[in-house]
């Protein structure tokens, strides 16, 4: 009997495990009320960045930005993507492409101690390999947190 019961709660630890692995990672919906620390835009359309971007931080990591220090458990950085529209002579902001979302956890030993992801427009999360499509380019960054932007 104790070994059906383990074989009927294996699945069960399995997928909380699972889900644990991920962080936890979801889109904040209040994303843009936290402190818009900048904007740029890549203007290349073939690079994958390419377009307008505004980095928000939430209040929990907000001080570590500014300072350009080291980032507390549970600090986000959101970077909404959107198009660049040229129009009579101006730059414009188009339509949104997707969000990018990190997450500062320590836990996260292979990614520098930070978990990423990607939204679509609608907030649905996009299959995205985390190592070759985030963390290889912000380990640059090492010495900065991992974060390539910074407060100006």
């Amino acid at each position: 009997m104790k070994q059906l019961r383990f074989l009927l709660l294996l699945p069960l630890v399995f997928v909380a495990s699972a889900a644990a692995a991920d962080g936890g990672l979801v889109l904040p919906k209040s994303y843009r009320e936290w402190a818009h620390a900048k904007s740029m835009v890549i203007p290349d359309p073939k690079h994958p960045l390419g377009g307008f971007h505004h980095i928000y931080v939430s209040p929990k990591g907000l001080a570590a930005y500014r300072a350009g220090g080291t980032h507390p458990d549970g600090s986000e950085l959101v970077v909404p993507f959107y198009e660049i529209v040229e129009k009579d002579g101006t730059i414009n902001q188009g339509a949104l492409k997707m969000i990018a979302v990190m997450k500062k956890d320590s836990r996260a030993k292979a990614t520098g101690g930070w978990i990423y992801g990607a939204f679509d427009p609608s907030g649905k999360p996009l299959p995205i390999d985390v190592v070759t499509g985030c963390y290889n380019c912000h380990a640059a960054q090492k010495d900065h947190d991992s974060v390539f932007s910074s407060w100006q």
